[in-house]
């Protein structure tokens, strides 16, 4: 059984089936989005009787969004690719701590750079991806007071923009499979269209407001790989909070819910 270094690390309580993660106290530690991205995925990604749903996670750092869907989906089996070091070091005995060696798996790769010999293109029934939000350049000015590396890699995009992630979706992707991310809504126009030219083509999309008075900050989207241009479905807004700032009941219920 992994253990964690009380020191330099923590271990949470996922609140679902039983599981638990292990994460850097300097790193980058998963919020909501990996939660809202996880039960997105979830709910979205089709059932396929013929064989266990094969899914890739693109830049999975502790691995909390694998974890959380394995733990919501026990039919699927999924891989997931972390070019930093600790980080894919920490997925690796999160995948242990939880039991999870036969169905999740995880492989210290730069996203660049596969597909490759252990990690074939134009396989996988699904991706999905929580790409860092700030661009790189965007790293000195509001990174001053970030002093772990990893954690400054983990929100800043600068070994991949949402572009790289998206070109190598398509080439893990097989053939009308879907891809789901989470991103910034002030970025929607930019990820729409570089989906679009990709011919990743948008097929559902959910912006997440903090409040229901408030903008948008965040959008789950799903497309198909080569889908056809039938319509994007709009779905209702996903509110996170009360006027009094406690959960609504739809986000207790993406938190709570057992499956």
């Amino acid at each position: 059984m992994a253990s964690y270094a009380e020191k330099t690390e923590t271990l949470e309580d996922l609140g679902r089936a039983g599981f638990s993660l292990i994460q850097s106290k300097d790193g980058f530690r998963f919020g909501e989005d990996t939660v809202l991205l996880s039960w997105f995925v979830s709910e979205n990604l089709r059932i396929r009787k013929a064989h266990p749903v094969r899914v890739l996670e693109l830049g999975t750092n502790c691995g909390a969004g694998s974890v959380l869907l394995a733990a919501r989906r026990k039919d699927i089996r999924i891989d997931g690719v972390e070019r930093q070091k600790k980080a894919a070091d920490i997925f690796l005995r999160n995948i242990e701590l939880n039991g999870l060696s036969d169905r999740v798996r995880g492989f210290l790769k730069d996203l660049r750079e596969i597909p490759d010999r252990q990690i074939p293109g134009n396989v996988y029934d699904a991706v999905f991806m929580n790409p860092p939000y700030r661009k790189a350049e965007e790293g000195p000015v509001t990174s001053e007071k970030i002093h772990s590396k990893e954690l400054q890699e983990a929100r800043f995009a600068m070994h991949g923009s949402v572009e790289d992630f998206l070109f190598c979706s398509k080439k893990m992707l097989a053939s009308a499979g879907d891809l789901f991310l989470v991103d910034r809504s002030k970025d929607f126009s930019q990820v729409m269209k570089t989906c679009m030219e990709l011919n990743l083509v948008p097929k559902k999309v959910t912006f997440v407001h903090p409040f229901s008075d408030r903008e948008a900050t965040l959008f789950l989207l799903s497309a198909k790989k080569g889908g056809k241009m039938t319509g994007t479905v709009i779905t209702p807004p996903l509110i996170l909070r009360e006027k009094d700032g406690t959960y609504t009941e739809t986000l207790k219920k993406i938190y709570n819910e057992e499956n």
